[in-house]
């Protein structure tokens, strides 16, 4: 939905992928600024972000979320 936050998205995929209540999460602000990642995607000003990706760690997975607005888990794997 191009008019939903992409911190709730994420946070609402997570939860979805892990069978989880999203309050029963992390919060996303123990990980990354929620603020900065809105910001790097917001088209106010004709500075939404044309390029790229952003991509970090959380609950378990690698969070991508792309140009586009995208979010992409991968399950991160302990081996140790």
């Amino acid at each position: 939905m191009a008019d939903e936050s992409i911190s709730y998205a994420l946070v609402r995929k997570v939860a979805a992928e892990k069978e989880v209540d999203p309050a029963a999460l992390t919060p996303l602000h123990d990980v990354i600024d929620p603020d900065a990642l809105e910001s790097m995607f917001d088209d106010t000003g004709g500075s939404v972000l044309r390029n790229g990706h952003v991509s970090f760690d959380y609950e378990g997975f690698t969070v991508e979320i792309d140009h586009e607005r995208s979010v992409s888990l991968r399950a991160n794997h302990d081996d140790g």
